[in-house]
């Protein structure tokens, strides 16, 4: 919404400066965007009168003037022929300028200069110099200078003569959606009365008298009520169409619309002035109904129907559209544009002015499907005042008889359905304090409303009524009118406070602690946390069974028509993500609820993922295989370290009894070889491929919700040993299908003494080891937590192992 200064001061007094009107705008809620200031378009021109006309010294079609400009009389020299001494004219005063002529560059400034030998102290006028029309202003136009009224004031600021108010200032504003009132000019100046105390100055519009009624002229029938609650039809006979008047197209150009005619700048006038859009037909092109006269019908598109809008354009409507149409054929898209079979023409001579409501809705629709946006459409959508309708219409009547003449015929058509009932909200004053945070007297709470244009309807004790004004669609309820009186109040003069209340409580969250516990182990064992969508797509969800999925009864879109049954589908898409952009080694986790159907209903859950693709270690030297990848074992011990670190005792691992979907080869996790805790294992290389990971995959799923309820916190401690130990090597031949847990078995079943560990540390296979057997050399470790072992203690104990390993492995010792 753009809108002048000096427009703003036709309908309140107020003092402020440019910069300071910005600030108080921006303080009432409405965003200044924009502020441009405009030169006036006659500065350094004034009316002057001609003292005496005498022929030039030096040159016999030059005349010698005295001119007085109204603060003294200055020496003229002027080429013109048609004015006498007395007459009144322009005259534009030394360092003014005068608009570029075509093709200058820069406009041309007076000088004091010697014309013929003579100084000339300014310059008189002509209608082409000043590049105005004559008739617009009511002059005649003639070769020469530009003779003005003889009740012009001498010395007047010529752009004043002309009604224009020279120098200004555009302000470009953003108008929230809530606020369509401040899409008017009167609505700005309505705030700004408000906050002043000065008066709003409503234009007076005056019922013009005729002998022809409107209701004699056309008729209106509404078959879409519930898209237009309220149509209104004026009509003016004998207008004459012309160029607007000067001071209506300076107002209409400065905040950007083009001017036209006067009769559609008019409509353009009163649609910024007031809010309500109007627009105007030519009255005899709208055809006659069965009662001999026009007929406006207010109806649904046909599907498919064609429409020729304004600018030419031809549209195909649904029939979700209103039209506004005659008995024949559509006459305007309702609320968004014109049509071009009734526009406005050089030879219009009678015009009729619609001023409705239609639905903001149905309009912001039609708009936006057809990709058709106006200064109309712009105020429907959001919600014009359906209380002003037949105001405006009054109101462009008498602007219309002004510019372009005419007879306005008496009365007007208005048609509405149903009457829309005043709302009415309740205020207590008291709670105004409390939500604003600081006293405001109950009579300053009535004076801010009451200034905004509402009426108070009751008062008691305390609390009082209002009446809320069509204009006010944003006031609904009580804290809209505290709002109201904040704004008033000022917001700079609420003092800022600290937080006057104590300190929340909040009962302990365990769980919340327990799943940050899961996700510190999980990165301290080099896994990073992945996030995931909520909602994926069908096909990914293949690991579970049809039956258990929930699925969407409106989904957004075909990827997003499930919820996730598991996390291990967003955890694929990260992979892919990492890989596709080179980074190949990758070992994520996730924390998140999962969804399954159970007899019809949702179950919700929270589950713990993990899938891990790539090299084990960064490229780098650390010992070891350098380019190791991920396998099943490194999962395995990820799980593991997971489980045991969280307090769970007793995992056991087991193959999966059913196939899947989803793993080439899986297990079961288990609890006690009974309750099922997850799984884990190797994705299918089908689907690895179809999302491009070259390298196996490796997944593994947990219920967290169980581990959480199964978690054992009690914790054990076991003191460091107080007696040393002492360490005994064994290399042995055995044969190569000879496990270590075989050899662990052997040692264990010989029960030797203070037998603290076993820990294999080399496996040979080469020269003087035969084939067929391979070489393992294993560390026993012995210690007694009662005393200091003697070399003869542990050797005895180191026989027994060893002769265990001879017996039962059928080993040799080297």
């Amino acid at each position: 919404m753009k809108v002048t200064l000096n427009w703003l001061k036709q309908y309140v007094d107020f003092n402020w400066s440019p910069e300071e009107l910005t600030e108080r705008l921006t303080m009432l809620g409405l965003e200044v965007e924009g502020v441009q200031k405009i030169s006036g378009a006659f500065d350094g021109i004034v009316v002057a009168q001609v003292v005496t006309r005498d022929r030039h010294p030096n040159a016999d079609k030059l005349s010698l003037c005295r001119v007085n400009d109204g603060s003294g009389e200055r020496q003229i020299v002027c080429g013109a022929q048609n004015f006498k001494a007395g007459d009144k004219v322009p005259l534009i005063l030394p360092g003014a300028a005068l608009p570029p002529k075509p093709g200058a560059q820069e406009p041309f400034t007076l000088k004091v200069g010697k014309i013929r030998g003579v100084e000339s102290h300014g310059m008189l006028c002509s209608h082409e110099e000043l590049e105005i029309e004559p008739e617009t202003i009511g002059l005649k136009k003639e070769d020469g200078l530009l003779i003005l009224r003889e009740d012009a004031k001498v010395g007047q600021p010529f752009a004043e003569y002309l009604g224009r108010s020279g120098s200004d200032v555009v302000y470009d504003l953003e108008v929230t959606p809530n606020r369509p009132d401040l899409n008017s000019v009167i609505g700005i100046a309505r705030e700004i009365a408000a906050v002043t105390g000065n008066p709003l100055r409503i234009p007076e519009v005056r019922s013009q008298k005729s002998e022809v009624r409107t209701e004699s002229l056309v008729a209106v029938k509404i078959e879409a009520a519930e898209l237009c609650p309220r149509y209104t039809a004026r009509v003016i006979k004998g207008v004459k169409i012309r160029p607007s008047p000067d001071w209506l197209r300076s107002t209409l150009e400065k905040v950007g619309i083009r001017s036209i005619s006067n009769v559609v700048d008019v409509t353009n006038y009163v649609m910024l002035e007031t809010g309500q859009p109007l627009h105007a037909f030519d009255y005899h092109l709208i055809a006659q109904g069965a009662n001999g006269k026009p007929t406006i019908v207010i109806r649904h598109a046909h599907e498919k129907e064609k429409f020729k809008t304004l600018d030419n354009q031809e549209r195909t409507l649904t029939n979700e559209m209103l039209l506004i149409a005659d008995e024949q054929k559509a006459i305007a898209l309702a609320g968004v544009m014109g049509g071009a079979n009734t526009e406005i023409n050089n030879d219009t001579r009678d015009v009729l002015i619609e001023s409705a409501y239609f639905s903001p809705v149905n309009i912001r629709r039609t708009s936006k499907l057809l990709g058709l946006r106006s200064e109309s459409s712009y105020r429907f959508e959001r919600g014009a005042d359906i209380g002003i309708c037949n105001w405006a219409s009054q109101r462009a009547a008498q602007l219309i008889l002004e510019t372009a003449g005419g007879e306005s015929a008496e009365g007007v058509v208005d048609i509405q359905p149903q009457t829309k009932t005043p709302k009415e909200i309740v205020l207590h004053y008291a709670k105004t304090d409390a939500l604003l945070g600081v006293p405001v007297s109950h009579a300053e709470q009535l004076s801010h409303l009451t200034k905004l244009g509402l009426t108070l309807t009751e008062q008691t004790p305390g609390v009082c009524t209002f009446n809320i004004p069509s204009w006010r669609a944003d006031l609904k309820r009580e804290v809209d009118l505290i709002e109201e009186v904040g704004r008033l109040h000022g917001v700079n003069n609420i003092p800022s406070t600290p937080p006057r209340g104590a300190i929340g409580f909040n009962s302990f969250d365990a769980v919340y602690d327990q799943i940050s516990e899961a996700r510190r182990i999980l990165t301290g064992l080099g896994l990073n946390e992945a996030q995931g969508q909520t909602l994926i797509a069908k096909p990914e969800a293949r690991s579970q069974k049809p039956e258990e999925i929930v699925a969407l009864a409106n989904p957004l879109s075909s990827d997003m028509d499930v919820l996730r049954p598991s996390l291990l589908p967003g955890l694929i898409h990260s992979l892919r993500h990492n890989v596709s952009r080179k980074n190949d080694d990758v070992a994520l986790f996730e924390i998140g609820r999962v969804f399954t159907n159970v007899n019809g209903r949702t179950k919700e859950n929270r589950s713990v993922a993990i899938a891990i693709t790539g090299q084990r270690a960064l490229p780098f030297w650390s010992g070891g295989e350098r380019d190791a990848k991920f396998d099943a074992y490194d999962l395995k011990g990820l799980a593991e370290d997971l489980l045991e670190q969280f307090g769970l005792r007793g995992i056991a691992f087991g193959q999966r009894a059913e196939s899947t979907a989803l793993f080439l080869e899986s297990a079961a996790v288990t609890l006690g070889g009974k309750l099922p805790l997850g799984e884990l294992g190797q994705l299918l290389p089908t689907l690895a491929k179809k999302y491009d990971l070259r390298d196996g995959v490796f997944l593994a799923e947990f219920n967290l919700d169980l581990l959480l309820a199964k978690r054992n916190l009690t914790k054990s401690f076991k003191p460091l040993p107080q007696f040393p130990s002492s360490r005994r090597d064994v290399a042995i031949l055995v044969s190569e299908t000879t496990t270590h847990d075989a050899v662990l078995q052997a040692v264990k079943s010989a029960k030797p003494a203070n037998l603290e560990s076993v820990e294999l540390f080399d496996v040979f296979r080469g020269k003087n080891v035969p084939d067929g057997q391979k070489s393992l050399a294993y560390a026993f470790t012995y210690r007694s937590p009662e005393k200091t072992l003697t070399d003869a203690d542990v050797n005895a104990a180191h026989e027994k192992a060893v002769e265990s390993l001879k017996q039962k492995l059928s080993a040799a010792i080297r």
